[in-house]
């Protein structure tokens, strides 16, 4: 049975967006880490030289930035776990705050993925197309969080921005169902389940639609390169 109280429902729905939250964190950091690894690994090297720019723009953000960020965004995260099991109400913003910083990571990463087409020496093709496999479930859950919080938070009726239109008439919208549409539309591509509504949604999904293919594009390049060599 569900809770009509409007506390206990709050309460409910934090827990549940704070555990969403958690498994990202733990997500980013399982693909960051590995990126990392790879990258100090293969291109020691290569860096003893004289580095280009894409080399020093990923071994700061692999090397510098991803260290300290994790400690830092690891530390909120414990504070607000233990802010919500003594059942005090967290504000939005510290559920925004660490939401923007994974989905700025995303794109970061997204980034160094694309770069390294243009660094083949960093990292074998092999290593970079099991990153881009790690990276995937980073990417849906990720996507799948920013859809819920731009048309269900704070919506008196979700669905005014986003429509989800892998969903029956009669289905009730939840919140899986954006994590759903957003998998779904990677999974298969030629035929989206994510449609804008506003101006804000139609970016937005503009903007999942692109990286989606983006991913495609670099998966595809790999595995070209991967069959040269073999061949």
């Amino acid at each position: 049975m569900v809770s009509t109280d409007p506390h206990q429902r709050r309460h409910r729905d934090q827990i549940l967006e704070l555990t969403v939250l958690a498994l990202l964190y733990v997500l980013q950091v399982v693909n960051a880490e590995s990126l990392r690894h790879a990258i100090t690994v293969s291109a020691s090297a290569v860096w003893r030289g004289k580095p280009s720019l894409l080399s020093l723009f990923v071994s700061t953000v692999t090397r510098t930035i991803h260290p300290l960020a994790m400690l830092v965004f690891g530390v909120w995260l414990l504070v607000m776990v233990v802010w919500i099991v003594r059942h005090r109400p967290l504000p939005r913003w510290s559920f925004d705050g660490l939401g923007c910083w994974f989905c700025l990571r995303l794109v970061v990463e997204f980034l160094i993925i694309n770069v390294l087409i243009f660094e083949p020496t960093l990292v074998a093709p092999g290593v970079l197309l099991s990153q881009i496999v790690l990276y995937l479930p980073f990417f849906v859950v990720c996507w799948g969080w920013f859809f819920h919080r731009l048309d269900w938070v704070g919506r008196g009726q979700p669905g005014q921005i986003l429509q989800l239109t892998d969903l029956s008439p009669t289905h009730e919208l939840g919140r899986f169902d954006y994590f759903h549409s957003a998998i779904n539309t990677l999974l298969n591509k030629s035929k989206p389940t994510i449609a804008g509504v506003s101006r804000r949604g139609r970016i937005a999904v503009l903007i999942f639609n692109g990286m989606v293919l983006g991913l495609y594009t670099v998966a595809f390049t790999r595995i070209l390169q991967l069959t040269k060599v073999v061949l």
